[in-house]
């Protein structure tokens, strides 16, 4: 008995190998029921000649299948026995009935319901009957009794089709040794071999099919297949070169040159993978940062990178069109996106190369950040600021050449974006300064606070003017805002008594003003007239205002917000006596 069941164990190994491979997804299964037919041989386990013994035999199951890995069935099965007493083979008529428990082997091995051969083992029991009455017997009396059966088997089932399955059982039964007509006092045993038919039922349609699908393997992805041949090639750079020494060998794979060496096989296989990439993509100019001299370049399968452009080459930077990039390498991260790590682009404006170097894999500076500024505004900062150059050269060689102004005054403008959140201001200054010494012919005489009799001041008012009648005219738009800070200053020299003030400007009251950067307020009237050097500061300012407003008049249509500051300088001298105008056009674009 040991050696059949070690026979079966090791026949069931293969099957359920075999049955492993053409699952589907066990999520597809459904209960179903069955019916099947059997027909093969028995075989009692009785001393005598093996032909005489073996009969034939058929059965009939109806079942279920609760799970893919457990169901039950009932069953009835018989047709003749041989009984063999005293040297004499008798044909007995025999049937039992059973309750069986089924496990298929090849779920519990290998989860799925849709295997397209399975391994099945059962166990069971129930009732048998056999007619003795016609036996060579040992017993008192003939008998035709029920007895006890216990059984134990293995199954293999194909399933030929939706709802058909073929099989192969063996099973081994236990009984009353009075079912075969002995009376040796211990149990009979014998063994069934069947062949069956089954018709499944009751499932859906969608259980089984006719082609049995293997379960795909998860695609790879563009990140799986550069790490793969990353790793192929380092397991090819890490072998030991012929003739190569250990302590060489160790030497060239340490750590650091391992992580570098990988860095570079990926760029490598990434930029192979890529191809001509860029070539493909949509490129465009983004915005630029002048403190950082940063200049985004946008693709449109690809994050952004940023190439370091100095503000006098800006205004090459037309069209990406212009562009032309080179020696381009890619890399590719775990999204399965590419993007650009080194890439030299030469502009067709200017001939010059720029080169964008991201090997280290360092977190680029994104154009989106503070700081960044649309590209047009930057360009239209820079034609502003060279218009109001030339307005400036031009108002200065008038005023010397009427021997107004000498080479003594030096006058500066500018105008640049500020970006405040995400609006952009617009600041224009006008200042400047006179040597030591030439201020009483160039600038303000001695308490005086008059813009216009200041030929250094009046030289720069005349640039405000000229300026905002054209460059700067698209700013001054009505209903718009714009901060205009008018700062006056003067030197430590003492006012002795007081300066006479004659009223201009009008008496002027708690001025609110900042006074070496602390917030006051400050009176000037035509009596009190001008007793200290803020106060003098004060009036000079004012003049500056009123020209302003008198010269521009646009500026009354728009939000205005006029603040005064005043520097008063510890040391004396004619140098510390200006004025200068911030306008801070906000949100002007």
């Amino acid at each position: 008995m040991k050696k059949i069941l070690k026979v079966m164990a090791l026949c069931a190994l293969p099957l359920v190998a075999f049955g492993q491979d053409d699952s589907k997804n066990a999520n597809d299964f459904r209960t179903y029921n069955f019916l099947q037919l059997q027909g093969g041989l028995h075989l009692p386990h009785s001393s005598g000649d093996f032909g005489e013994l073996m009969k034939p035999n058929f059965g009939v199951n109806v079942g279920r299948w609760f799970a893919p890995e457990i169901g039950a069935r009932i069953g009835v099965e018989g047709f003749n026995t041989t009984a063999h007493v005293d040297g004499v083979y008798s044909d007995l008529d025999y049937f039992t009935t059973s309750l069986d428990v089924l496990f298929n082997l090849t779920d519990i091995f290998k989860k799925g319901n849709n295997h397209k051969l399975n391994l099945h083992l059962l166990a069971g029991m129930g009732l048998a009957y056999c007619d003795n009455s016609s036996a060579v017997t040992g017993l008192s009396k003939s008998t035709s009794e029920l007895f006890h059966n216990f059984r134990v088997g293995l199954a293999g089932e194909w399933k030929i089709a939706k709802p058909l399955s073929l099989s192969l059982e063996y099973r081994l039964n236990n009984t009353d040794d009075e079912f075969n007509a002995q009376t040796t006092g211990t149990d009979h045993w014998y063994s069934s071999l069947l062949v069956g038919l089954a018709y499944n039922f009751g499932h859906s349609k969608k259980l089984y099919s006719d082609k049995y699908v293997v379960v795909p393997e998860k695609e790879l992805t563009l990140y799986d297949k550069m790490q793969m041949s990353v790793n192929d090639r380092m397991n090819t750079w890490m072998k030991r070169l012929k003739g190569e020494s250990k302590d060489d060998y160790l030497l060239r794979t340490s750590d650091d040159k391992i992580e570098a060496m990988r860095l570079s096989f990926a760029n490598e296989v990434s930029t192979e993978m890529a191809g001509d990439k860029i070539a493909n993509s949509n490129v465009s100019l983004g915005k630029y940062n002048k403190n950082a001299e940063l200049l985004g370049v946008n693709f449109s399968d690809m994050p952004s990178i940023t190439l370091s452009v100095p503000k006098d080459e800006i205004t090459a930077f037309k069209s990406a069109d212009d562009l032309d990039f080179n020696k381009t390498v890619y890399g590719l991260n775990s999204d399965d996106q590419f993007e650009v790590l080194y890439t030299e682009v030469l502009n067709a404006n200017n001939s010059k190369t720029y080169v964008y170097n991201n090997l280290n894999r360092q977190d680029a500076k994104s154009a989106d950040t503070e700081g960044f500024v649309p590209l047009e505004v930057v360009q239209q900062e820079i034609e502003n600021n060279l218009r109001l150059q030339q307005v400036k050269t031009n108002a200065v060689q008038q005023a010397k050449n009427q021997n107004v102004l000498t080479d003594n005054t030096s006058i500066e403008v500018s105008a640049e974006v500020v970006p405040d959140g995400d609006e952009l201001d617009y600041k224009v200054t006008y200042k400047y300064t006179v040597k030591d010494g030439f201020s009483v012919s160039d600038d303000f005489a001695p308490g005086k606070y008059v813009a216009e009799k200041s030929p250094a001041s009046l030289a720069m008012l005349n640039i405000i003017k000229e300026s905002f009648a054209k460059d700067f005219a698209p700013y001054v738009k009505a209903g718009k805002s714009v901060k205009i800070v008018y700062t006056g200053s003067a030197d430590a020299t003492p006012i002795n008594g007081k300066l006479a003030y004659n009223g201009e400007y009008g008496d002027i009251k708690d001025q609110a003003v900042v006074v070496n950067g602390k917030p006051s307020k400050l009176t000037v009237t035509k009596a009190s007239g001008i007793t200290s050097n803020e106060q003098l500061s004060l009036v000079r300012a004012i003049s500056v205002k009123d020209f302003t407003y008198k010269n521009i008049p646009a500026l009354k249509n728009m939000k205005t917000t006029d603040n005064f500051v005043i520097e008063v300088s510890p040391n004396k001298g004619s140098e510390y006596r200006r004025v200068t105008v911030e306008f801070l056009f906000e949100n002007a674009f």
